[in-house]
């Protein structure tokens, strides 16, 4: 029985000492070193793990660029909104029925960055205001600087909002509106 217990002990400390050899218990943040195979030398190269940068989500404005000049006006917006629009209504009642947006769905969820279409007030009825809401929405979101146009460095995430945000009011329930405990 102490024989269990001292290889038990010794594994313990052996475990404790090899996490500790690095202060990181998942692993070390330096580069890692790698012989470059093949090379049959000692020489070491430096592998340096890599990140995918996820793209901003305004890049999905891009094709709402209808002039080519860069940037994207909420004109430009509406502009192509309602051509899109007018092509998926097929029976001309400006509403998308049920088999419009199931078909209109189906197209999109072949495309990487959509999203689908939803019948907001579930009428069974999609009107141009609920096409558009999404849309709207991440231009408006994507316009930093709220000029009504989302240029090049909107739609690439690089401006960033460069007014403070205001702070919120002091709320004391002292009288006067004094904090508690002045006189």
């Amino acid at each position: 029985m102490k024989r269990w217990v001292a290889v038990a002990a010794a594994l313990a400390v052996a475990g404790a000492l090899a996490g500790c050899s690095s202060l990181n218990p998942f692993g070390s943040s330096k580069a890692k070193r790698a012989v470059a195979p093949g090379s049959g030398s000692e020489a070491a190269t430096t592998v340096e793990p890599v990140r995918a940068k996820r793209p901003p989500e305004s890049l999905g404005l891009v094709r709402f660029d209808a002039n080519g000049d860069g940037a994207v006006t909420r004109a430009e917006l509406e502009q192509v909104l309602a051509a899109d629009f007018k092509k998926e209504d097929v029976n001309g009642d400006e509403a998308l029925d049920v088999a419009e947006m199931r078909a209109l769905n189906d197209r999109i969820r072949t495309e990487k960055s959509s999203s689908p279409v939803f019948d907001w007030n579930a009428d069974g009825r999609l009107i141009y205001s609920e096409f558009a809401s999404q849309w709207r929405t991440l231009f408006q979101r994507s316009d930093v600087n709220g000029d009504g146009t989302v240029d090049d460095e909107e739609l690439q995430g690089r401006r960033r909002e460069n007014k403070p945000r205001p702070l919120p009011t002091p709320g004391f329930s002292g009288k006067d509106g004094r904090p508690p405990g002045t006189d």
